[in-house]
């Protein structure tokens, strides 16, 4: 359950993207913040891209309402329920005033830029973040029932994760050409995690020591 949550929290991440995307497409002019871009025959295309792009991201995590880029450290999600498995052997879990912490700490580290195939890989690195919220959970794991509620504290050590995606360029009435995203996808993995729920199994303290 809990690396699935945590999963889902990064997919939120990569939704604000998505939304990043639709701004764009509507043709606003660049923030100052964003500089002069790579030359596409740049040899060391890649290593420009890190280089610009870093500092952007740094400034991004702040957000910036003109571009639909809510404040992302912490990243705050009034709600998030995640089920998993059947009815009879499963978890149900729900997280209230969700807070993601730890975003602005993120590293640009790697870019593989196709002009050809016209894909894009990101690669990024953040040694640590932390999930902070109201939880209440509700099902059943082999032979034990699970239930409970109170504070949650999840902290990911270690993540790494990429983001792809294709594109196409699209000339529009201005007869200049614009990136059109056709298809993008977000990887995700994390060397280790500790996990605190608070009041799980409605306070029984020997159960709590199975955490």
């Amino acid at each position: 359950m809990a690396p699935k949550f945590v999963a889902f929290m990064f997919l939120m991440c990569y939704v604000i993207v998505k939304n990043v995307e639709s701004a764009k497409l509507q043709a606003l002019p660049l923030p100052s913040y964003i500089g002069k871009g790579c030359l596409r025959d740049d040899p060391n295309l890649n290593e420009c891209v890190v280089r610009k792009g870093a500092p952007v991201i740094e400034r991004l995590v702040k957000g910036d309402p003109k571009y639909r880029i809510p404040k992302l450290d912490p990243l705050v999600i009034p709600e998030l329920t995640i089920k998993q498995g059947t009815k009879q052997v499963g978890l149900t879990m729900t997280c209230k005033n969700c807070e993601l912490h730890g975003l602005k700490e993120t590293r640009f580290v790697k870019a593989r830029v196709d002009e050809k195939k016209k894909h894009v890989e990101w690669d990024f690195e953040l040694d640590q973040c932390m999930f902070l919220g109201q939880y209440s959970v509700s099902g059943q794991v082999l032979i034990l029932p699970i239930k409970g509620d109170g504070d949650a504290n999840i902290t990911v050590n270690g993540i790494t994760f990429t983001y792809l995606y294709d594109y196409e360029l699209v000339k529009r009435a201005n007869e200049r050409d614009y990136v059109d995203i056709t298809k993008s996808e977000l990887k995700f993995n994390a060397n280790g995690m500790k996990l605190k729920l608070d009041n799980l199994f409605n306070g029984d303290k020997l159960l709590e020591l199975l955490q």
